[in-house]
């Protein structure tokens, strides 16, 4: 929801072996002040809050989103075939990870370019910003202006002043910036 609404989001890894407080999926709206748990509360509130008005869309064309047991299972199958990455954070992340700046990771839920990056990013614990740019999104314009070029991924890691493209470019980066050498 948040990708298909062009809003630019935070990403705090947490992981199933790690003992939490938080419920997730949560989310933290600044704007709005207050604090979301749970799918369907998360999804109702960026409808309402960020959407367009009702009467200007068709509710039923999110049904992939909002029919749970469809988008659970599919997810499910997705993480499954893929060794469900992200769900364990990786043995040798760095300790510090957690407590890094967020790299931005400019790129669209779709991409198949993007998910490894997206995958590293949580495996290693990194938060990271999320900027949409799905075909339509003013972010591609940004990116353009910035870049001289739309290509994505493309990160910015304020932590060490590098900005790339290529995905196996950058989960190679991760790799060596973000890991301990055992």
């Amino acid at each position: 929801m948040l990708n298909l609404l062009d809003i630019t989001f935070e990403v705090r890894p947490c992981f199933e072996d790690t003992e939490t407080d938080y419920p997730v999926p949560f989310l933290v709206d600044p704007n709005a002040d207050s604090t979301i748990v749970g799918d369907d509360d998360i999804i109702g509130h960026l409808l309402e809050k960020y959407g367009p008005s009702p009467d200007l869309f068709d509710r039923k064309a999110l049904w992939p989103i909002e029919f749970r047991a469809f988008a659970l299972a599919t997810a499910e199958i997705a993480a499954e075939l893929r060794g469900n990455p992200g769900r364990t954070q990786q043995s040798n992340a760095r300790p510090d990870n957690a407590a890094m700046k967020p790299i931005e990771l400019w790129g669209y839920e779709c991409s198949p370019f993007v998910r490894p990056v997206k995958e590293k990013l949580a495996e290693l614990g990194l938060p990271h910003k999320v900027v949409s740019c799905s075909r339509g999104s003013k972010n591609r314009d940004a990116m353009v202006e910035r870049t001289g070029r739309f290509q994505v991924p493309f990160i910015i890691d304020e932590n060490t002043g590098i900005e790339m493209f290529e995905g196996p470019e950058i989960v190679d980066y991760l790799e060596a910036v973000y890991t301990t050498k055992e």
